[in-house]
């Protein structure tokens, strides 16, 4: 049995590697986004690297294919509890922190750019960011271009891009998929999340709520008796 849980909770390099690079966007965006007026020379070269490595994060989704290649994976044939309470768990667990890196990177630009007085470019950011992932998980999960190809590769990378759209009508149509599946997941999981926040937040005020004041009466000075 014990053999069987570990072949199931075996650890998997590709799996670590992508949640890494789900959760850099969020870490970026944790320090780009902040309320604060100076952004300083560095805030531009950091929010590229932001634009550049979002995709990754709605990239976890289509890792879904290495949990069917190991539940089928004939070498090892995983008895069915460990498929559903150890396999399914691990893979479900990857796919909502990747996702969620993704969800709460965009709210945070639009909780800024709500803070910027730009409350009608929000969901612009949201429809234009959800686009470039879906271009940016087609160009990773079919080409097989890196984050990084745009610096250390951008001929191979503007060839294969261009070609991938211009020979045929598949990768626009596959763009256009992801697309609309990255977007309707995005304000599926920012509504659950929003409300999850407010309701933290609603529990949260009785505990730091300042004292009960005390009623008027209680400090009414009475007219000396004659």
């Amino acid at each position: 049995m014990m053999d069987w849980i570990y072949l199931a909770l075996r650890p998997h390099f590709h799996l670590g590697w992508n949640l890494f690079l789900a959760l850099v966007p969020l870490g970026l965006a944790l320090w780009l986004f902040r309320r604060t007026q100076q952004r300083g020379w560095l805030w531009w070269p950091l929010f590229v690297a932001f634009i550049l490595f979002l995709p990754n994060a709605a990239y976890t989704l289509t890792d879904i294919i290495h949990f069917i290649d190991e539940v089928r994976d004939e070498e090892t044939k995983l008895p069915e509890w460990s498929v559903a309470y150890i396999v399914i768990p691990k893979y479900a667990l990857f796919i909502f922190l990747g996702f969620q890196a993704h969800v709460i990177s965009l709210i945070l630009v639009g909780n800024y750019l709500r803070w910027r007085h730009h409350r009608k470019w929000v969901v612009f950011e949201e429809l234009a960011l959800n686009f470039l992932c879906a271009i940016g998980v087609f160009w990773g999960r079919y080409l097989r271009l890196n984050t990084w190809d745009i610096v250390t590769k951008p001929q191979r990378l503007a060839h294969q891009a261009i070609q991938s759209f211009i020979a045929d009508h598949y990768g626009a149509l596959m763009v256009l998929r992801y697309f609309v599946i990255i977007s309707v997941l995005y304000y599926f999981v920012k509504f659950v999340d929003l409300a999850v926040w407010e309701f933290v937040q609603h529990r949260r005020k009785p505990l730091f709520a300042p004292a009960a004041t005390a009623h008027p009466t209680d400090h009414v000075v009475l007219p000396p008796v004659e």
